[in-house]
């Protein structure tokens, strides 16, 4: 599955809201601690593909293509941009 797949499927602004949640936590609570009133199902998926990012070693790759998009808002690029400053120094 390819990278713009995989946030496809987890969605470019869930990828950015819940970054740490995907990064540092498990499958199961980052299914409970989503805010938004997604089925159990969605929950599941988005936080699989998500996660299947990270043990890909994609992340940076993915902050990355988020930043650059032009079909996510700007609040959502400008998260993005920060999660790559501080965690890969990225300018």
């Amino acid at each position: 599955m390819t990278l713009e797949r995989l946030l496809n499927s987890v969605g470019k602004r869930t990828f950015v809201k819940y970054y740490y949640n995907f990064k540092n936590h498990s499958r199961q609570y980052c299914i409970s601690n989503f805010d938004e009133p997604f089925t159990e199902k969605a929950k599941a998926s988005k936080t699989g593909h998500a996660q299947m990012v990270f043990k890909n070693r994609l992340e940076k790759d993915a902050l990355v293509l988020i930043s650059k998009s032009n079909r996510v808002d700007e609040t959502t690029k400008e998260k993005a941009l920060e999660i790559l400053s501080i965690d890969f120094q990225y300018k």
